[in-house]
């Protein structure tokens, strides 16, 4: 199956400008719920190096036959950073690109016009906690481009509705220090378990309620995605540590709050390790018990990293990008070989200068969705006006 990439230049927030045929390498990540990025290298000397000698967008295409071509939604780049040697005669440049997701760097947190600050902080949902994630980014994206920022920028939810038409569900109170970059805003709500997201288009960001439609089950149904040793992986390294492994939690809140959570059924080898935290926003009893317990849930085994190297062959039978994406639960093979279902976190796809695609993926387990889950309902605890 001769899967394949390239990079095509467009005009900024404009059209098609043309392939670009020759990288030296291409290095592309799609990480869950956070910023993708790119990274290639060009010669000045190549056939399309004009294209990307001035700022310009870069989309990723992938083809699983040679001819056609796709460009996922989050397959859109910023040519932002270029690094070369005026004195090589090779001119090799070699570019960093972020998504086009992160121009919401360039748009920051403004005063309402109508609503005094408190202590230099934009405040939402006070008196009552009545904000959601939904209503706070939409709210800053609609101000910005009023402004004249963010003129290419679009998104497909609203204060009141997610991307799937769903009503946003959690609220909250929240203070946002003025001058705040929109995209550190958004980031701080996905951390907090307040939303999730993903490019579906160029230029377009899609939003949903946590927990929804980023995070399918793959490995339901009658077709199951299963990613197999020698078929679809290359290899599977993992590495593991008992770095993180503890039995007692000292937890340290606001004022002089403090409280020590212990695991008893946890037999470490050395017998009992602590740990300690200092958490904003705990000042009470349950919420000292929750960030202590998410501590003791990250030490109670020996944490892995899990890495499905992608093997692109004629026999290859599920492919990433066109049949599962960061987010999705599917099958692969676990630490001893055996068929588990794993979540995909990242997807990393590269190109060599002769052409060869390669790639990997990183996993987590059920374990490791319960800890990000406990950790976002931590965050949320900080998260106040």
């Amino acid at each position: 199956m001769p899967f394949d990439l390239r990079l095509v230049a467009y005009a900024p927030n404009g059209a098609r400008l043309g392939i670009l045929p020759h990288p030296l390498y291409i290095q592309a990540a799609w990480p869950l719920n956070d910023v993708p990025g790119l990274k290639f290298a060009y010669s000045a000397h190549a056939v399309g190096a004009d294209l990307i000698a001035a700022p310009c967008e870069i989309g990723v295409q992938w083809s699983a036959d040679g001819n056609v071509w796709t460009e996922n939604g989050d397959g859109r780049f910023l040519r932002m950073l270029r690094r070369g040697d005026s004195l090589d005669p090779s001119g090799v440049w070699h570019f960093d690109c972020p998504s086009y997701l992160w121009m919401l760097k360039k748009a920051v947190t403004y005063a309402h016009a109508s609503i005094t600050p408190v202590n230099g902080q934009r405040v939402y949902g006070s008196p009552t906690p009545n904000a959601t994630a939904g209503f706070i980014i939409n709210s800053l994206l609609t101000e910005a481009q009023a402004r004249g920022a963010l003129s290419g920028f679009g998104w497909t939810f609203t204060g009141t509705l997610d991307t799937a038409g769903l009503t946003w569900n959690q609220t909250f109170g929240l203070g946002i220090p003025l001058g705040t970059d929109v995209l550190a805003v958004l980031l701080m709500l996905v951390d907090a378990g307040l939303i999730d997201i993903r490019m579906t288009g160029p230029r377009t960001l899609s939003a949903w309620r946590p927990g929804t439609a980023i995070f399918r089950d793959l490995t339901t149904g009658g077709n199951p995605v299963e990613l197999a040793g020698g078929r679809d992986i290359r290899a599977a390294p993992d590495v593991g540590t008992l770095e993180d492994m503890a039995s007692a939690a000292y937890v340290v809140g606001d004022a002089s709050f403090r409280q020590e959570v212990t695991n008893v059924g946890t037999p470490l080898p050395w017998g009992r390790w602590e740990t300690s935290v200092r958490q904003v926003g705990v000042s009470e009893t349950n919420a000292a018990n929750l960030v202590g317990s998410s501590l003791l849930v990250r030490g109670a085994v020996e944490r892995v990293q899990r890495t499905r190297e992608l093997l692109f062959a004629h026999n290859t039978r599920w492919l990433p990008l066109r049949d599962y994406l960061p987010g999705d639960r599917i099958y692969a093979p676990g630490e001893a070989g055996q068929r588990v279902a794993l979540r995909v976190r990242q997807i990393t796809l590269t190109r060599t200068d002769r052409g060869v695609a390669g790639g990997n993926l990183v996993l987590d387990d059920r374990l490791a969705d319960n800890e990000i889950r406990l950790r976002r309902r931590i965050a949320h605890l900080a998260h106040r006006p």
